[in-house]
């Protein structure tokens, strides 16, 4: 190796940088967790017994509680008056939008009722299968936020950029999330209350992305 070409090795960045324990080894935290949460649920019922009794519209108040320490800290760095500036690179946008909510929505639900309700047919009761579709549905439909910075942050990307496109995508959230999810889960002839759907949004969305934006001004 040359003397020019080690000492570009020598100044590359290195992938190690700034990132602490848990973010070098967040696979095996997930995983982990995963597990404790099976565990908890098969030899302490009680507890998920008791946070199930603290629900509303079918949707669960502590899990809203810990999405909301998950997801604020992002916000947080989402600045709106930053979007003005896509304009100068329409490209990276129109396609993550394209993708998260012409393609992705529609493509999630189709692989998931072929493999739930036609592939595995034989091994999963239809009322357990389509409430797992019902959970596809709505991890398709929203597009990821906290993890887009984490990625970006890893991969040396755009800040500005990334900000950029997760300001339009939670916006575009606000109104195509839930008409989404109610086209799809009537296809699928799965009942969920637009009660259930609105305050969902309301809860995972609108809060912390208000909360964000008003601790940010």
């Amino acid at each position: 190796m040359s003397e020019t070409q080690r000492a570009a090795t020598d100044d590359a960045p290195s992938t190690k940088e700034g990132m602490g324990l848990f973010e070098r080894y967040l696979t095996i935290w997930v995983a982990l967790g995963m597990i404790a949460g099976v565990l908890l649920g098969q030899f302490l019922p009680v507890v998920p017994d008791t946070l199930a009794q603290f629900e509303y519209a079918q949707v669960s108040i502590p899990v809203a509680i810990l999405i909301w320490a998950m997801i604020y800290p992002m916000m947080v760095q989402i600045d709106f008056s930053s979007i003005l500036g896509v304009r100068r690179q329409p490209k990276g946008l129109v396609i993550t939008t394209t993708v998260n909510w012409l393609i992705k929505p529609f493509t999630m639900f189709a692989i998931a009722w072929f493999f739930l309700l036609v592939l595995f047919q034989p091994f999963i009761p239809e009322d357990l299968a389509r409430e797992y579709l019902a959970g596809a549905i709505l991890l398709g439909a929203a597009p990821c936020t906290a993890m887009v910075f984490v990625w970006s942050h890893l991969t040396r990307g755009d800040a500005a950029y990334t900000l950029v496109q997760v300001s339009v995508n939670d916006i575009i959230m606000l109104f195509a999330f839930a008409p989404i999810v109610v086209l799809l889960l009537g296809i699928s002839d799965i009942q969920v209350p637009w009660d259930t759907v609105a305050l969902s949004v309301f809860l995972y969305i609108v809060i912390p992305l208000t909360a964000g934006y008003l601790t940010r001004v």
